[in-house]
């Protein structure tokens, strides 16, 4: 597999990265997709800050942009984010929803459809303030735990 990536660079013109850049890459990519997730589980009080963008040559002290890096980096930054799935990079198709208001949608699509499909006979299932089935209380408490 190796090889092919060797191929792969060749062929591109593009050199073979050192370990040290695939060392920094795979850090700098771990550190975003952790300030990413958290921002989008919403689990801590303020938001976390973005990293800086740092360089990935190693022919020069500083960890800096050139101008030659930052025309390239937004793609870089997009395939970063692209572990994570879904919420990982913006889907033109898809508005960005962050987790607690997903679960909030969930918990009130739930709540609206058991009032439409219990009815009748049934009605004497639904119970508590948002008249859901006893079930679905514990299971959307749990979910959104």
């Amino acid at each position: 597999m190796k090889e092919a990536t060797q191929k792969d660079n060749v062929l591109e013109n593009k050199p073979e990265k050192s370990l040290s850049v695939q060392i920094r890459v795979c850090f700098v990519q771990i550190l975003r997709c952790i300030v990413h997730y958290a921002n989008h589980l919403g689990g801590i009080k303020d938001p976390v800050e973005p990293l800086k963008r740092i360089s990935y040559r190693e022919d020069v002290e500083s960890i800096e942009l050139t101008e030659e890096e930052k025309a390239i980096d937004e793609k870089r930054a997009e395939e970063e984010l692209e572990v994570l799935g879904s919420i990982g990079f913006k889907n033109a198709k898809e508005p960005y929803i962050k987790y607690p208001e997903a679960i909030g949608k969930i918990d009130q699509m739930c709540k609206d459809l058991c009032q439409k499909l219990y009815t009748g006979e049934n009605a004497v299932y639904l119970v508590g303030p948002d008249k859901i089935p006893e079930y679905l209380t514990i299971f959307l408490e749990k979910m959104k735990r």
